[in-house]
């Protein structure tokens, strides 16, 4: 199509800022121009997909390198899933962690720096809400294929979260809030999980993650994932401890 010209894409050369700058100037409300993740992934990168738990050989070894960074109020887990991430000059597929526990954000935001630079198979952190997760690592998903289903799940997660921020006015607080679905029950047979992916940035390129009763309140943060939670479809909800780097 486009090499027919039959796809106009007037908006491909500007960055991420740069579309919600045009926003203001064109005269679009706030609500579109602020509404997250806009600019942003669409909902189809958001959902990941899986038939079979990731596992390679290698699963066992990483486990217990990561369990090294546990400690005795904060538990490590290492899920069945890879995702997209950077470690050092490389954009990488690797595992996914959780940390759960004690929510000490200066604490959990300090050990997911430290992790990947030791723990090679590792490349994004999750913290998990609720009770601790005893197990090391799990090794069950719920399939999850692009379906009608897993689409709406996602759809209703986002809306709930974006309605909080919303209903306390920050929006502009976050540069980007993406809320991502990942096929990992935690033991709650055919049910998902929702990430939740807050930005800070000037640029786009590269940015820190919204550390919790630093740059959004704690209470707020709990709406969201009480609010998410009353889909009993969902397993658990997790927040993304990961910074971007210029190519994740």
């Amino acid at each position: 199509l486009r090499k027919r010209g039959q796809v106009i894409e007037p908006l491909k050369e500007l960055h991420k800022d740069e579309v919600r700058e045009l926003g203001h100037k064109l005269g679009a409300p706030d609500e579109l121009v602020w509404r997250h993740p806009f600019p942003g992934p669409g909902l189809g990168i958001r959902l990941l997909c899986a038939e079979e738990p990731y596992m390679n050989d290698d699963f066992a070894k990483v486990t217990a390198q990561l369990a090294k960074h546990a400690t005795d109020s904060i538990k490590t887990t290492l899920l069945p899933v890879r995702t997209v991430g950077v470690q050092g000059d490389d954009r990488t597929l690797s595992y996914l962690a959780a940390l759960s526990g004690d929510e000490d954000w200066p604490t959990l935001q300090k050990i997911a720096r430290e992790i990947p630079k030791s723990v090679h198979g590792v490349n994004r952190i999750v913290y998990v809400f609720g009770d601790t997760v005893a197990e090391t690592s799990l090794d069950k998903i719920t399939e999850t294929y692009p379906s009608q289903d897993a689409f709406d799940q996602l759809r209703i997660a986002d809306d709930k979260a974006m309605k909080v921020l919303q209903k306390h006015g920050l929006n502009k607080a976050l540069a980007q809030m993406p809320i991502v679905s990942f096929p990992v029950n935690f033991g709650y047979e055919g049910k998902r999980s929702i990430g939740i992916r807050t930005m800070i940035t000037n640029d786009f390129m590269t940015g820190d993650i919204a550390l919790p009763g630093r740059d959004l309140p704690i209470d707020v943060i709990h709406e969201m994932v009480t609010e998410i939670l009353k889909d009993s479809s969902i397993a658990r909800v997790v927040y993304d401890l990961t910074s971007k780097d210029r190519k994740s």
